[in-house]
């Protein structure tokens, strides 16, 4: 369950990266975003149903609390970042952001492979690479940032709308690569106990 709930994840990534891409179909989109976040919703309660009715694991107990967690708060965060810029309506797409995403995109599919990982008790040794990306995207993040507060000296009040809009979804990726982070790590923990 962990892993079917961690490719609704990834899916929701890899269209998040699509519509940051410039797909002109935002609203579309977001729609196809939010449907599996409602069916990854129905599945981390029933993960967490199944988790109290189980006397034994087949992990420790915490480990699928925490990993089902951080996977529901992943998806979630996703999702609020596919709404407001489906809601803002953006005639462009700057570069740092769509980078982002792209590396989002790749952390996603970095914890599938830890997670078939720790199915098999084996650890597959992605962290190195995960935190690679983690410190890339902390960089851009921080450039974007900074392109947005460079507005010309006969600033107009769209481009003040427009770097305000921008500042916002970059907070937004910082807070979801932060959840990514948080899932790796627990992931990690998880192959550290029971392997």
């Amino acid at each position: 369950m962990l892993l079917d709930q961690n490719a609704m994840l990834c899916k929701i990534a890899e269209q998040l990266h699509v519509m940051l891409d410039g797909d002109p179909r935002s609203y579309e989109v977001n729609k196809s975003i939010a449907e599996i976040e409602a069916d990854a919703d129905k599945l981390h309660r029933q993960i967490s149903r199944t988790l109290y009715q189980s006397f034994i694991t087949p992990i420790d107990r915490e480990d699928i609390l925490r990993i089902n967690q951080d996977q529901e708060e992943c998806i979630d965060g996703l999702q609020m970042m596919s709404t407001r810029i489906a809601v803002y309506e953006m005639s462009h797409f700057r570069f740092p952001a769509k980078k982002v995403a792209a590396n989002i995109e790749e952390m996603a599919k970095l914890t599938t492979v830890m997670l078939q990982g720790l199915a098999k008790r084996h650890d597959v040794h992605k962290t190195r690479a995960f935190h690679m990306l983690r410190a890339e995207c902390d960089t851009i993040v921080a450039v974007g940032v900074a392109e947005c507060m460079d507005l010309p000296e006969d600033v107009k009040p769209l481009d003040l709308t427009d770097a305000l809009k921008w500042v916002q979804i970059y907070d937004r990726l910082e807070i979801v690569l932060a959840k990514l982070t948080d899932l790796a790590e627990d992931i990690e923990e998880g192959v550290l106990k029971n392997v």
